[in-house]
């Protein structure tokens, strides 16, 4: 027969001095033992990975449960939301009431503390002078190996469910008053920051229950607001910031609107939907913002900054600027944490925009006043600025600048490490490393979603899809750009649409979808003409002329030729106006034939240093800088892919191995359109 623990309180001798009687504990299923229990219950040997992980996690290696749970998930035919099956809670009730009334009481309580619990906890809010040993071998609870608290043994329940059942089993009310009895003796601990997840979920449900009840609140509400507040911080500090968004939007609802204190935490959950790339936060920093300028606070500047930085990302560069102009008038001239920050981000998009010297300055500028006041992440900021304006002005010393900016970013686990990685990769890209420019894509997005940074990571999504077709990849490219694109379209615009129009693009034409090529590649251009960075711009209306040409769309290509040299209208934007007007612009792209040059020829010089050219310009005048007399062999995917020359200056001489080597590489990616140019040049040679 088989029998219960509990059996030998009844008979405590039962087995005792025999020699044929044996005790055997059974230890719970491992996780792929229950797999395959569960495999052969569901006759279904492979489950969706997150289906499979859930019913795991509720089994906890008992097969009963396992076999409950396989039938529910039969019924409902999905694992959200599965409800505690009847039989199984009126198995764990029943055993749950068939203990001692100090032992049953003492297992509640526990269940309030949570999964694990420690017996100063349960002192704190019981009487109950009981040990925890009857209800270890009655296989309720377990003694961990380790403890989190020093100096206390730590339990934790034998399964998930049975805790469950205990706290259900608790009046509302009793529930409030454990709650907040369990959080008084979490702040007796000391070190409150450290448990600051733990307060929040007590004092949060002590308030809820409280109120569920009918009892009286108002004790609580302080209390409950500062334990979100500080569990805000807490998540914020770990780069965990979807979650602080969420502990800050709790803590607002607790907060009086007359509190001056509220406009602050109002930043720090604008601030957090913002670095988790959530589109809600331009309208959560304009709140933020209002109410800072409400109550005098000098961080309204840095709501600007924010602000700039969200509309950049969008795309939409006469918003970006009118908000950091407001940043400058409102940070002055006085050395303080915003205006550094202010400065810094005003050094940056100068850089950007193609005025590199001006954007070194003030980095410069931003870098002193960092080291003054002791801000690290504003010296990470400014340090990364210098390296990249050096690097667009040809100095040699920026790589320096931005590998120490790395350096500290990293060993401060700030999420700027995924910006430095890009600006790294782009300035490998102009020093004709494709690999590594690859690679410092992919760190830098490893990089991102390790801290949590959504604004990077979806940047550079966008440069990974170019990377790849550079790269020769262009299936992979495709399926990428087509995803970041459906993004934009959703109501969710960013920068790097351009970049991906142009690659999903440049893709269709080589692949004769002339039409959908030409729609992508218009649909760039208008974007960039909004952007108005150079770095934007230029290529575009360089990929537009070399597309209409392919296309023998010759009627078209004199206007597109002119908006090459057009100049953005910023004029407007005061200090920060980015003087290009009178300053003489070109983009390198090969063109055919006429007065504009010869067949294939790259020309012109960027705004200021800043590279602005095809790339296949660009690698043709960096070798020309280096002293290289051919082209690098990065082979004919970095070349072909973007700027197909051989196509352009027929098959004479070394034309001839050139041709066949980008006729190899279209047929590898199906480009069926220039497939058909070569054919048609080799055959004619012949």
């Amino acid at each position: 027969g088989t029998a219960r623990p509990e059996l030998l309180e009844r008979r405590a001798g039962w087995g005792g001095g025999k020699l044929n009687a044996t005790t055997l504990a059974l230890a719970p299923l491992t996780d792929e033992q229950t797999a395959r229990l569960l495999g052969e219950l569901l006759e279904r040997p492979v489950l969706e990975a997150g289906s499979q992980q859930a019913l795991l996690e509720r089994a906890g290696g008992n097969p009963l449960y396992a076999e409950q749970f396989a039938d529910l998930f039969l019924e409902r035919g999905s694992t959200d939301d599965l409800p505690l099956p009847e039989t199984l809670q009126g198995i764990i009730a029943a055993r749950l009431d068939a203990l001692r009334s100090s032992e049953k009481e003492l297992l509640q309580n526990a269940a309030v503390v949570g999964k694990v619990f420690w017996p100063s906890a349960l002192q704190h809010v019981s009487d109950a002078n009981v040990t925890l040993h009857s209800l270890e071998r009655k296989g309720f609870v377990r003694r961990q190996r380790r403890s989190s608290l020093e100096g206390e043994n730590e339990f934790a329940f034998a399964h998930a469910l049975v805790r469950d059942v205990a706290y259900g089993q608790i009046a509302r009310a009793s529930r409030a008053v454990k709650h907040r009895q369990v959080a008084l003796w979490i702040e007796s601990l000391g070190r409150p920051e450290d448990r600051a997840e733990l307060l929040a979920h007590h004092w949060s449900a002590a308030f809820e229950l409280a109120a569920a009840a009918g009892l009286e609140t108002i004790d609580l509400v302080t209390p409950t607001r500062l334990a979100l507040r500080a569990a805000g911080d807490r998540s914020f500090s770990l780069n965990a910031f979807a979650e602080a968004a969420a502990y800050y939007d709790e803590a607002l609802a607790f907060w009086p609107d007359d509190d001056p204190e509220r406009a602050d935490l109002l930043l720090r959950r604008a601030r957090s939907l913002q670095l988790t790339g959530d589109d809600r936060s331009a309208d959560a920093l304009e709140e933020a913002r209002d109410a800072l300028l409400a109550v005098g606070d000098e961080a309204t500047g840095e709501a600007e900054v924010f602000l700039s930085d969200v509309w950049w990302h969008r795309g939409s560069r006469d918003d970006a600027m009118t908000h950091l102009e407001r940043a400058e008038q409102l940070s002055g001239h006085a050395q303080s944490p915003v205006a550094a920050r202010v400065l810094g981000a005003a050094a940056r998009r100068r850089t950007i925009s193609g005025e590199p010297a001006e954007g070194l300055q003030l980095a410069k500028e931003a870098l002193a006043m960092a080291e003054v006041l002791g801000l690290d992440e504003v010296r990470v900021h400014a340090l990364s600025t210098i390296g990249t304006s050096k690097d667009s002005l040809g100095d040699p010393t920026g790589r320096a600048d931005l590998e120490a900016a790395l350096g500290i970013a990293l060993a401060a686990s700030s999420p700027q490490a995924a910006t430095i990685f890009n600006n790294l990769a782009v300035a490998d890209f102009f020093a004709l490393d494709l690999r590594s420019t690859a690679a410092r894509f992919d760190d830098g997005l490893r990089t991102a979603e390790r801290f949590g940074d959504g604004i990077n990571a979806r940047w550079l999504r966008g440069q990974q899809a170019r990377m790849t077709f550079y790269l020769g990849r262009w299936d992979e490219a495709l399926q990428a750009a087509d995803a970041f694109i459906v993004e934009c379209e959703a109501e969710s615009p960013h920068y790097m649409e351009v970049a991906t129009r142009e690659t999903r693009g440049l893709i269709r034409l080589a692949r004769s979808d002339q039409e959908g090529a030409l729609a992508d590649l218009r649909r760039g251009l208008a974007l960039a003409y909004e952007i108005k960075d150079p770095q934007s711009l230029m290529p575009m209306l360089s990929v537009n002329v070399l597309a209409l040409e392919d296309l023998d769309s010759h009627d078209q290509v004199p206007a597109c030729r002119r908006g090459r040299r057009a100049r953005p209208d910023v004029s407007a934007h005061g200090r920060l106006g980015h003087r290009l007007r009178n300053r003489p612009v070109a983009c390198g792209g090969g063109v055919r034939g006429g007065a504009e040059g010869d067949p294939g020829a790259l020309t012109g010089k960027p705004v200021e240093g800043s590279r602005c050219r095809l790339p296949g310009a660009a690698i043709r005048a960096r070798s020309r800088h280096l002293g290289r007399r051919r082209q690098p062999d990065l082979g004919s995917s970095a070349s072909a892919a973007r700027c197909p020359g051989p196509l352009r200056s027929g098959t004479k001489g070394q034309g001839w191995v050139e041709l066949e080597k980008a006729l190899a590489f279209y047929r590898s990616v199906g480009a069926t359109f220039f497939i058909e140019r070569a054919e048609r040049l080799l055959a004619a040679s012949a």
